[in-house]
């Protein structure tokens, strides 16, 4: 049967050749994890069934079954993870599957001068990321005492007949539901000002849902950070010296890495396009 080719991802071969693979199970639990050479740059990888993991089964497995796509997923990350304690490593994105040992060398050298950039910079530094979640009830009763938008509302309001008052105050509820908005958006991009200048390259994402992240508040910030390793200490002191100010506001600075460097491509081609 002909066997495809996962491909986790990229390393130094002079790091690979000091340091053995351990002999871990692959994406399918029946074909070890192994590496394959070519010159400057290794690759860690597995084998696949060729019948069970066509482009359009993996199409489906990933539209279509959950369970399998949650425990592929995790299998992937958590072999990066080991990875990225060993090695300087460059990841690949989960499913990158080639026809054959052939094909991948192909794509490989093809972008070699782009790999060992990225590997050079990754060996001097690392991805984290910070996301913000919003306890909004509590910036929204600081903002009832401190908002001069809603103060002078409010002072407005008063001056009106009672049967004004009421159609006011709904117009109120709804100012307040945008200054918090604003409020939380302020506070996030001033974050994020702060820091950014720590790291080489860093990007704003999308927010997750809470059905995504499990958390029982609204995320209201996700952004990522490509930093020297020089400057992990700075950059974490940075953001622990605003929490318990954030908090006052109501919103819980959420720090994690280091991750392995999964928008390194994405982070210097948005910057060398700016």
């Amino acid at each position: 049967m002909e066997k495809l080719i996962y491909l986790y991802g990229l390393v130094p071969t002079e790091e690979a050749k000091e340091m053995p693979f351990p002999s871990l199970e692959g994406m399918d639990q029946n074909n070890p994890i192994y590496a394959l050479y070519f010159d400057d740059i290794t690759a860690f990888v597995c084998d696949l069934p060729s019948d069970e993991y066509s482009e359009e089964m993996l199409k489906e497995k990933i539209e279509h079954d959950m369970k399998w796509l949650q425990d592929k997923a995790m299998h992937h990350h958590e072999t990066l993870l080991f990875l990225q304690s060993h090695y300087t490593l460059l990841p690949m994105k989960f499913c990158t599957v080639y026809k054959s040992k052939e094909s991948c060398r192909e794509s490989i050298v093809n972008n070699k001068e782009k790999t060992l950039s990225s590997l050079q910079l990754l060996k001097r530094s690392e991805e984290w990321n910070i996301k913000v979640y919003a306890h909004t009830n509590s910036l929204k009763n600081y903002l009832l005492t401190h908002n001069e938008t809603i103060q002078e509302k409010k002072e407005e309001i008063t001056t009106l007949p009672p049967g004004r008052q009421f159609f006011e105050r709904k117009k109120i509820e709804r100012l307040i539901e945008e200054e918090t908005e604003k409020e939380q958006l302020s506070l996030c991009d001033h974050l994020h000002s702060e820091i950014s200048p720590y790291a080489a390259y860093h990007k704003i994402k999308n927010n997750w849902s809470q059905k995504i992240t499990g958390e029982s508040y609204s995320m209201c910030w996700n952004s990522i950070y490509l930093l020297s390793k020089n400057n992990v200490e700075s950059f974490l002191k940075a953001i622990s010296d605003k929490q318990t100010f954030y908090n006052k506001m109501g919103l819980n600075i959420e720090v994690t890495g280091p991750w392995p460097a999964y928008h390194i491509d994405t982070l210097r081609s948005e910057k060398d396009a700016g």
